[in-house]
Formats: C-alpha cells, sequence, structure tokens
C-alpha cells in the first residue's frame, strides 16, 4: 500500500462520516507558518490607513485558522517581481464526536500504536477532517501595501498574483526574502505569515523529492510507510541538510515537490527547518477527503503524471536557472527526472537519485530511466556524504 491507498481509504471513510471536521490547534500551524523576522534595516513608510482598515475588515474568525504557504517570485519582462500567493483556511474542532469516530477507525489501520504513537496519528489524521471555509475573501500585507487575494474555494485554498515593483521589493526584502502576513481582526493576537524569496533569472535551483530523499518513509514497505506517515515524528535522512545547507549558495532556490498533501506541510515544513534544511518553497498535493472521486484521483495518480508538470512550472518561471534534481529509487524519480532531463537538456545541469531499493547502476530500470542522458549526469548513491559540496 503506497500513501496515496493509505490517504484514500481515509476519503472513503470521511465520506462515511459526511463531514469534514478536525485540525491541530491554532498555535502550531501559527508557529510553523510564521517563522520570518523582521529585518533591521530602515524600510520605506507602509500603508498604516489601508492597513488597518483591511484589519476591520478581516472575515477571518477567532476560531479559524489560516495557512500561509512560502512563495518565489520571478523577474519579469518589465523587471518586477512577479508570484503567486497561496494559503489555506479552515476551522479546527478537535472535539468534534464524529471526526473521532472516522479517526479511530482509520487507526485501527495502522498497527502496533502505542500512546504515543496514537496521540501523533490523531492529530495528524483530524488534519484531513477539516471544516474547509470557502469564498472567504482575505488580505495580506507585503511590502507596506494590502493586497487582495480570491476568495477561498471550496476545499479552503485561496490564491492570488502579485506583483512588485523591483523598488519596493528591495526596500522591503532582507537577505532576498519578504514578509507576508494575513490580515486579521484588531483584536485578534495571532500572526499567520510567511515569506517570498526573490529568485533572479541566473543561479542554481535544487528541486527535490521528500519522501525517503530528505525524510525516512520507508515506502517500500506498508506497515512502516502508515507509521512514519501518521503515527512517528517525522526523522530527516541523515547528511541531507548538510548537503542542501552547503548547495544552497546565496541566490540558490531550493523547492521540495511532494505527492504528500498539502495537511502535512506544516509538520514537513518544521521536520526540515529543525533538521538544519535552508529556506525552501514546496508543491504538495491539493486533496479534499470528501470529494472521494477526486481525492482519490490525486491520491492515486501516477507520478509520471503529475511530477513533471510541477517541475516544468519552476523551470518555465527561471528558463536561464540550471536545475539540479534530487529524489530517490522507492518510487518513480528516476523516470520522472529522466523525462525531464531529455525534455531540457540544456537545463538540468546534475540528477542524484538516493538508493532504496538496492537496485545496481546498470539494472535495467534506470538504462530505461536515463536513456538519452549522459551517464556524467546521473549520480546514484546511498550515503549523503559522498555527495559533492557543490551541486
Amino acid at each position: 500500500m503506497k500513501l496515496g491507498q493509505a490517504l484514500a481509504a481515509l476519503a472513503l471513510l470521511s465520506l462515511l462520516a459526511g463531514c469534514e471536521r478536525g485540525a491541530k490547534a491554532a498555535s502550531k500551524a501559527s508557529a510553523s507558518s510564521s517563522d520570518v523576522s523582521a529585518g533591521p534595516k530602515p524600510r520605506p513608510q507602509a500603508d498604516s490607513a489601508a492597513i488597518e482598515a483591511a484589519r476591520d475588515k478581516s472575515p477571518i474568525k477567532s476560531d479559524e485558522v489560516v495557512g500561509l504557504f512560502p512563495a518565489y517570485a520571478a523577474r519579469t519582462a518589465e523587471g518586477t517581481f512577479r508570484f503567486q500567493l497561496h494559503g489555506w483556511i479552515y476551522e479546527p474542532e478537535d472535539g468534534d464526536l464524529v471526526r473521532n469516530t472516522v479517526v479511530d477507525e482509520v487507526m485501527e489501520e495502522i498497527p502496533d500504536l502505542d500512546p504515543t504513537a496514537k496521540a501523533i496519528a490523531r492529530a495528524r489524521l483530524g488534519r484531513f477532517l477539516v471544516d474547509n471555509e470557502r469564498d472567504k475573501k482575505l488580505t495580506v500585507t507585503l511590502a507596506g501595501k494590502v493586497f487582495a487575494l480570491q476568495p477561498s474555494e471550496e476545499d479552503g485554498h485561496f490564491f492570488a498574483t502579485v506583483e512588485l515593483t523591483e523598488a519596493d521589493a528591495r526596500a522591503w526584502a532582507e537577505g532576498g526574502f519578504l514578509e507576508v502576513v494575513v490580515n486579521t481582526r484588531p483584536k485578534d493576537a495571532r500572526s499567520f505569515a510567511a515569506w517570498v524569496q526573490l529568485v533572479e533569472p541566473e543561479g542554481v535551483t535544487i528541486i527535490s523529492d521528500v519522501d525517503d530523499t530528505i525524510k525516512v518513509t520507508e515506502v517500500t514497505k506498508t506497515n512502516q510507510l502508515l507509521r512514519r506517515t501518521f503515527a512517528m515524528p517525522f526523522e530527516v535522512v541523515p547528511g541531507m541538510s548538510k548537503t542542501y545547507g552547503a548547495w544552497a549558495a546565496p541566490g540558490a532556490h531550493l523547492h521540495f515537490v511532494s505527492s504528500s498533501p498539502w495537511q502535512l506541510y506544516d509538520e514537513l515544513e518544521l521536520m526540515a527547518r529543525d533538521g538544519g534544511f535552508p529556506r525552501a518553497t514546496w508543491e504538495l498535493k491539493r486533496v479534499r477527503p470528501r470529494d472521494v472521486p477526486r481525492t482519490l484521483d490525486k491520491l492515486l495518480a501516477d507520478p509520471l503524471a503529475t511530477k513533471p508538470p510541477a517541475i516544468r512550472t519552476v523551470m518555465d518561471s527561471f528558463p536561464k536557472r540550471r536545475v539540479v534534481l534530487v529524489g530517490d529509487s522507492g518510487e518513480k524519480d528516476p523516470e520522472v527526472y529522466g523525462l525531464i532531463a531529455r525534455e531540457r537538456p540544456a537545463s538540468v545541469d546534475k540528477i542524484y537519485i538516493r538508493d532504496v531499493t538496492g537496485e545496481p547502476r546498470e539494472a535495467e530500470r534506470y538504462k530505461s530511466a536515463f536513456e538519452g542522458v549522459p551517464a556524467e549526469r546521473w549520480v546514484l548513491f546511498t550515503d549523503a556524504a559522498t555527495l559533492p559540496p557543490k551541486p
């Protein structure tokens, strides 16, 4: 059973329950999405009147939580910076009886849960049964100005394409990063924030998988996959944070593309941050267990169908940057990366595959996956310590 199949079971159970309930406490969501501190340099005057008015009109209730995800900004032909903001608004209801019953049923499918593991599983699984808030018209403050976002969709996710002049972006950025803050009501002391990385047209972009690449998941072992996904603290692959830290020189862009759903983002980001990984942007899957057909389609989709478009989107934004692809042999990273390398040989500089299946480099699988890709361009490794100091 793959992760998608495990979550598909949750989707079916939640349909029977007829609800979308539960999530982690608001404090956890806020803590993991507001990792940006104000810098010491002087900044232009913020539009205080507009910010105050936006807060007065904020639709965010005290029992609703907003997750705002990090973003990357690319230069346009006109010299501005353009990017897409993305977030999620929902209402946690941890005490809901039906929600807890659904979670209990799903936990029965995960073997050998001790009390600690049950507590982790209850919190993690509950995140898939939240009460998503639709048609919420949020605003954010960025570079001293207020920006309106598109109304939240049926799964609570919301978006907006934002454009900043270079002068505004540079004046407010610290180390190439801008802070974005969701405008909450005046008496709401919570802070929902994220950051935007200003990415230049040239440089290095590292596009990385997550499961069994930077996070120990054991995708090839069903019971361990379930336990490590839902009932165990997330564990980083030894040595990978040190490698990525060495590779992430100033101006580098680290972007994670994973089949994991956005419901796990907070804990994945916390794992990466606590594990010493550089700041990164993320592309995960949008799933809504209540909408079973679409959820099943997304969770069980072939990575060869879903990952290449996500990778191409990043590469299209920065056609002059050289790209390093990092993944593992547990699923279809070799096949996905080989496809991208054949499509864009001038852009893909290197491919690194972490061996978790024990297949030799000479295996027919790799011959097929990397057909037409120069042999020196892809590397199979088991120990991160053997990777070069520069990508």
